[in-house]
Parts: C-alpha cells; sequence; structure tokens
C-alpha cells in the first residue's frame, strides 16, 4: 500500500498572517514541517516538501518548488501532482499541526477504497471542504488542474474541486479529534494550542 502514495507537505505560503513562516512554530519540542512529515512518513513510500521559489529551507526532505508562482494553495497542489511518481498524492498543510498518523492511514485507505472518485477530500466540523489534508489520484487531478491554471489567472481551489468531483467524507470519520483540521493561521490560533 505504501508504495502508492507520496506526501506532499505544503509549506509554501507567505505566513503573512502569522509573521513568521509557519512550518518553524513548535508544540511540544517539534516543528510544524516535523509533525507533518511523522504524520506522513508511516503511510508514504516518499514524503517531500512542496515550496514557492523564492523560500530557503534546510531540510533532509525533498524539496519541490511552485511551477505557477502566486497561485497559492492550488498551484502547491499542482506542484506536487507534478512532482509524483505513484498512483496517489497525499496532500498536508504545514499549517494543520493536529493531523496525525492515524488520520493519514484512514484517508489512504478510504482513497484505495473509493475506486470511481479522483481524490477523497475530508469535510470540517463547520462543513467546508479541507482540500489541504487530502488524497489525490495524479493521473485524473492533474490534467483539470493544469487547464485551470492555464485558463484562468484568478481560479481558487474550489473551483479545482468543483471540476474534479472528489470523495467527500466527514472529518470524524478520520479521527474522534473534533479539532483534527484546526489551520493556524494567526497568532492567537498558535497560543490556543498549547
Amino acid at each position: 500500500m505504501k508504495s502508492e502514495f507520496t506526501g506532499f507537505i505544503l509549506a509554501g505560503g507567505k505566513s503573512s498572517r502569522m509573521g513568521i513562516e509557519k512550518q518553524t512554530l513548535e508544540i511540544g519540542g517539534k516543528t510544524f514541517l516535523a509533525r507533518a512529515a511523522d504524520a506522513l512518513e508511516p503511510v508514504c513510500q516518499t514524503v517531500k516538501i512542496v515550496l514557492n521559489r523564492s523560500q530557503a529551507m534546510e531540510s533532509e526532505l525533498p524539496v519541490v518548488r511552485d511551477i505557477y508562482e502566486q497561485r497559492g494553495a492550488l498551484g502547491g497542489i499542482h506542484a506536487a501532482l507534478q512532482n509524483c511518481d505513484t498512483k496517489f498524492a497525499v496532500i498536508l498543510a504545514v499549517d494543520l499541526p493536529r493531523v496525525t498518523t492515524g488520520a493519514i492511514e484512514s484517508l489512504v485507505r478510504l482513497a484505495l477504497a473509493s475506486n470511481k472518485f479522483p481524490a477523497v477530500v475530508p469535510r470540517q466540523t463547520d462543513g467546508r471542504p479541507q482540500p489541504l489534508c487530502a488524497v489525490y489520484r495524479v493521473k485524473y487531478c492533474l490534467p483539470p488542474l493544469e487547464k485551470i491554471l492555464g485558463e484562468n489567472d484568478s481560479a481558487s481551489v474550489r473551483d479545482f474541486l468543483d471540476a474534479i468531483s472528489p470523495k467527500y467524507i466527514d472529518a470524524s470519520r478520520l479521527s474522534t479529534d473534533e479539532d483534527l483540521l484546526f489551520n493556524v493561521n494567526y497568532p492567537e490560533d498558535f497560543l490556543s494550542l498549547n
């Protein structure tokens, strides 16, 4: 199973609301980047980091750079799919520090069982999809994503999801932690974790 999945940690955001690079934030002595890698490594053949072209970072993990610059999360997902050598890409944003290996294992099992869907995307407790903790079938997701990026300078991740029609699942199927998909954007978000 592991051989079919490559994990990608999206860490190419500007962190303008946080004020510092989110991957360097720590909980319990572990950086957000290390937490994301720890969640993905037991499940994925390889784990890579997706960065924008201007970021510098020291890491033992392979680094992938955005191909479409200034396109936010959509550009990060594209860079991941473009650099994926396996059937599936597991995307995890670096600012989702509560995601665990157990949640990723559940997600990939659902992806394997959902053959007719190009992706499996959890829904947060508020009902919104969380495409930055999801599994994508590269063969079916990369062509529509390239089309969207090539035709529309202001496309959103929502446009991409609408184009591929993924299988949506409740986050409660991944973990009993109601805050599993808690997104750390502001200093007060980070403070609430400790």
